[in-house]
């Protein structure tokens, strides 16, 4: 225990932190996944499958440049307030500064190369880019702060904002996408939600004697700085370049709008699977951060449980998505919309490995191997390019779906060589395969119900019934991490009242 106040009591129980912060990102992210999804549907509905995959171009092009306003400084910067308290005030103006700075560069180089490059040209794609740029500036200020509060691992309150942000975008969205049937209001929806945020962090910052310290900027640190967060702002650009390359690709090779739109549909449908996955990422990183500062003998353990949790959740998901691809897309989308079954078949199997690749990259900042996850995600950017470009000419939007698994799995690769080297054995691969072995069983199991003709959510309900009977009765957990279900269950049960048996 320390009186400083700055630095964290050593007491603090890092499950209960992360789970804490897990469960509130759960419960926020499913919510918000609940209805950005039902906004999607509108969304196509209205503007249809031609300009909804304009819009995602746009979309892929300002995020292909976006990283160069941050260059991963903010990323540090919530590294080291978890490291350490005190590093609020050495560094929350000169980041807010440094932002700015970078917002004018930013700006520049993305209008600009998209009147250069961006094909075909037109006036209306020009003027969205540029409006969206103007985002930049407001969050120079907003990153700084939402950093602060990450970095004091109140991560369940910066997934309130941005359940907060959604709403007032799809809110805005909706009236203006209404009114107009154009996705130029859906770039301008985007303004409106980034100075509600900024007003609502600062509160809470000042509220929680967060900070931000009184004004003052050290120019000798800038280079510094810049240095420190040149890694993880490769591993933005990486992986921003991984997510949007395949819609830039797929414009640049002049195919339709249309079939952008439907690569689209399919690749969010996959996106939204990874909510659980992803809101236990957010939460663990800064905790264990400072656990590793402290004993960096636990982040091993932390390593083989998370990754077997992940797989646990990813394979059903892949391999019942796969089966019931094109009655899901026909149920949840337009009649016109079909096609995009095709694709969201293939990049389903893209699940498992984005979401090891997002864990083990949130493990090694926490570790502070951010370096090597640049090295890994850049060789994986580049690997991406090249498959985009070699099978989408051909194949389309197929093509686009195989190099999102290809470099996805080969990443993954890469990450699990890494830690192999730096935990060494322990995954337990045959408890693995059990894991396997169920989610198989499971999807036998699926293909026999719709064959019968069950009712889809009736048929995914049942399947997820049969996945855990096997996982049960194979013994894919072992009886340690059984125990450790059950006790997460039983204090969560305990939160919400409600009395749970051993």
């Amino acid at each position: 225990m320390t009186n400083d106040n700055n630095t964290p009591t050593e007491n603090r129980s890092a499950g209960r932190i992360i789970l804490r912060n897990t469960l509130f990102g759960v419960g926020s992210q499913i919510a918000l996944r609940i209805v950005s999804f039902l906004f999607q549907i509108f969304v196509i509905r209205t503007l249809g499958d031609a300009e909804f995959g304009t819009y995602n171009v746009i979309i892929s092009w300002v995020s292909y440049f976006q990283v160069l306003g941050d260059l991963g400084i903010t990323q540090y910067f919530r590294r080291e307030i978890a490291r350490d308290r005190s590093a609020t005030g050495r560094y929350f103006w000169d980041m807010v500064v440094l932002r700015l700075l970078l917002a004018v560069v930013t700006s520049i180089v993305t209008i600009g190369s998209a009147f250069i490059f961006l094909t075909p040209y037109s006036s209306e794609k020009l003027l969205a880019i540029a409006l969206f740029c103007g985002t930049y500036f407001f969050q120079a200020f907003l990153y700084p702060l939402l950093m602060v509060i990450e970095g004091n691992e109140r991560v369940d309150i910066s997934q309130m904002f941005n359940v907060i942000g959604q709403i007032v975008i799809l809110i805005a969205g909706f009236i203006l996408v209404s009114i107009s049937k154009s996705f130029f209001w859906l770039i301008i929806a985007g303004f409106i939600n980034i100075p509600v945020l900024i007003f609502l962090a600062y509160r809470v910052v000042k509220r929680n004697n967060f900070g931000p310290p009184s004004f003052h900027i050290n120019r000798s640190m800038w280079w510094g700085i810049l240095q420190y967060g040149l890694p993880f702002g490769l591993i933005q650009f990486a992986l921003t370049s991984n997510r949007f390359a395949d819609r830039i690709v797929l414009n640049q090779f002049q195919f339709s709008a249309a079939e952008i739109g439907w690569y689209s549909i399919a690749y969010n449908l996959t996106l939204n699977f990874t909510t659980l996955a992803q809101a236990f990422n957010d939460a663990f990183q800064p905790t264990l951060a400072r656990e590793h500062a402290g004993d960096p003998t636990k982040a091993p353990r932390w390593y083989f449980r998370s990754v077997k949790m992940m797989l646990f959740l990813a394979l059903p998901i892949a391999i019942g998505g796969m089966l019931l691809s094109e009655p899901l897309i026909s149920t949840l989308y337009k009649p016109q919309n079909r096609a995009a079954y095709i694709a969201f078949f293939i990049i389903i199997w893209d699940l498992p490995a984005v979401l090891y690749n997002n864990f083990c990259g949130n493990m090694t900042t926490a570790i502070v191997k951010e370096r090597a996850a640049a090295r890994i995600n850049v060789t994986q950017s580049i690997v991406n390019i090249v498959v985009n470009i070699v099978l989408i000419r051909p194949l389309g939007m197929i093509g686009a779906a195989f190099a999102t698994v290809i470099s996805d799995t080969y990443a993954a690769s890469l990450f699990y060589l890494l830690f192999r080297r730096e935990f060494g054995p322990g995954l337990g691969f045959k408890h693995l395969l059990r894991v396997l072995a169920s989610a198989i069983g499971m999807g036998a199991v699926i293909v026999i119900l719709h064959e019968l003709g069950i009712n889809l959510f009736i048929t995914i309900a049942l399947g997820v019934v049969v996945y855990l009977a096997f996982i049960w009765l194979t013994k894919a957990f072992t009886d340690e991490e059984r125990a450790l279900i059950r006790g997460i269950v039983q204090r969560v049960t305990r939160k919400i009242g409600i009395s749970a048996q051993a």
